[in-house]
């Protein structure tokens, strides 16, 4: 496909740096140099596919006025060897190819206007140097926040022309050969322009059009990236601005967590940067709170044999005795109910979040479910993201620990004390770690383009949003290819500030989360 490199470029366009999206690709000017010199084999051969048309003239000669036709001209070879593309603001990109070379050739034939009527024929070779090209391209936005390209102009130029003719009588045909050669100018004028500009028109924005940016992560929720604004250009950077938010599936609404500032540019050696905010990471517990998928019936059946908890009130005898004096020997389920969306906090000491709902215990008696108390519950979060690069590329949220604090709601069996089980469910946060992680094992896919990969990575922490750098890299004929890398988000020497009293139960926990970890995945 012509053009895949130009669309993937003007898919990660910007506009408005007033508006505070969910998601922002910032490509830098050494990414803009790599889509130049990856374009040079496209636009050589889009140009290699103009069509000549036959050229008539009737010219005076030393043997009388004749009829000449030049006709099956093709161009054999294009040699371009400079090109820029220069951002200008608000939103326009200029595409520029300078001293370039045409070579053509095709074939020439004559005949005299009078009697005898002599004709004759031969091939023709043609250079076409001090080639110019100037395409001004204007980026911007469909109704429905899709990213569009129109061709607002395109200038072509021709500094010399050489004709020369081979067979017959081409002595005679080169002594007006500059006035082919003007006829050759205007014929490949003609062409090539809108040739281009046929190719950004329709071409280009039928592969724009196949963009999906309304990706599913799983049966609950699906991601929304469309466009919330024209693109736009700033400092020799390219942008895009999008929703960036995630979305129930079933009643989608939008979350009403405030948006970050960011900063217009970012230095970096990279090619491109992507900003993932804080609000995109509040959106997603926002949309599965909705959703219902933070609601869960725990039970025997979710705990591996190896694990030496039981969901009995025999196991909790000693962390809430009145439960087991009111029903001795009895399965329990832990209706785990999330009542408020999870939030997540960036910053530069790393991304923490809260969850917050309760937890209520149910006693198996004669096959019915009976409440015996309800906790009230926080879990302080501490969360490890990663990423996995490639044509299709994704961010996981991975939880490290929690620190869980627990008050008693109600309760069915008398008041008690909870701090014994408080100090339970601090240990047994290695039993949780690997459980929620294995519940959100599904990343969230990033924006991505056929035939282009994201490789190499680089990553700031700012308060708000988290910074991405990597580099593209263009595969043609691998439509999506299936390389892949994987980066963490935060240097080994990351640690969650954990306040908690019960150090002993945190050291336990955390010496068999692994094994825990291994056990349920």
């Amino acid at each position: 496909m012509r053009w895949i490199l130009i669309s993937f470029l003007l898919h990660t366009g910007l506009s408005d740096p007033n508006s505070n999206p969910g998601f922002r690709f910032q490509v830098t000017q050494k990414g803009i140099n790599y889509l130049r010199d990856v374009l040079v084999p496209v636009v050589t051969d889009a140009i290699k596919t103009a069509k000549i048309p036959t050229i008539n003239q009737r010219v005076d000669t030393p043997i009388g006025h004749i009829t000449f036709e030049l006709s099956s001209v093709r161009i054999t070879n294009v040699d371009i060897s400079h090109t820029s593309v220069k951002l200008d603001a608000p939103s326009n990109a200029v595409a520029a190819i300078s001293n370039a070379f045409i070579a053509l050739n095709g074939h020439w034939h004559y005949r005299e206007d009078s009697w005898p009527h002599i004709s004759d024929s031969g091939s023709v070779d043609i250079s076409a140097s001090q080639i110019s090209i100037n395409l001004n391209l204007v980026i911007g936005t469909t109704d429905k926040g899709e990213p569009h390209v129109t061709a607002k102009s395109c200038s072509f130029g021709i500094g010399h022309v050489d004709v020369t003719f081979h067979g017959g009588a081409s002595w005679l045909y080169n002594l007006f050969s500059s006035s082919i050669a003007d006829s050759l100018k205007d014929a490949i004028k003609d062409q090539v322009c809108p040739l281009v500009t046929d190719e950004v028109d329709n071409d280009l924005n039928d592969i724009l059009n196949t963009l999906d940016l309304h990706t599913d992560i799983d049966d609950n929720c699906y991601i929304d990236y469309t466009l919330v604004q024209p693109p736009f250009v700033i400092k020799d950077a390219l942008f895009v601005n999008g929703k960036g938010e995630i979305f129930d599936k079933t009643n989608p609404s939008e979350c009403p967590s405030p948006k970050q500032d960011m900063p217009e540019t970012v230095d970096s050696d990279r090619m491109v940067t992507l900003w993932i905010t804080e609000y995109m990471l509040n959106t997603a517990g926002y949309a599965y709170q909705r959703a219902g998928f933070l609601q869960y019936n725990l039970t025997n059946a979710d705990i591996p044999d190896k694990i030496p908890i039981k969901m009995t009130t025999t196991f909790f005898k000693y962390f809430v005795p009145i439960l087991y004096k009111t029903y001795p020997d009895k399965d329990l389920t832990l209706w785990i109910n999330v009542t408020k969306p999870v939030t997540f906090d960036v910053n530069k000491a790393g991304v923490s979040g809260r969850a917050e709902g309760t937890i209520t215990w149910l006693v198996h008696v004669n096959d019915t479910l009976v409440p015996a108390f309800t906790l009230d519950a926080q879990l302080d979060l501490c969360v490890n993201l990663s990423v996995h690069l490639g044509s299709k590329s994704e961010v996981y949220l991975d939880l490290i620990t929690v620190e869980p604090y627990v008050q008693l709601k109600s309760s069915n069996i008398g008041n008690f004390p909870v701090n014994s089980l408080e100090t339970f469910l601090k240990f047994s946060r290695a039993l949780i770690v690997p459980f929620v992680n294995a519940l959100v094992k599904n990343g969230i896919p990033l924006p991505s383009f056929d035939y282009v990969s994201f490789t190499g990575f680089d990553f700031n922490l700012e308060d708000g949003y988290i910074q991405i750098h990597t580099d593209i890299k263009y595969v043609p004929g691998t439509r999506v290819s299936t390389d892949r890398e994987h980066y963490p988000l935060f240097s080994d020497d990351f640690e969650c500030k954990i306040k908690d009293k019960n150090d002993w139960a945190n050291a336990v926990a955390d010496n068999i989360i692994e094994f825990f970890s291994n056990e349920i995945n």
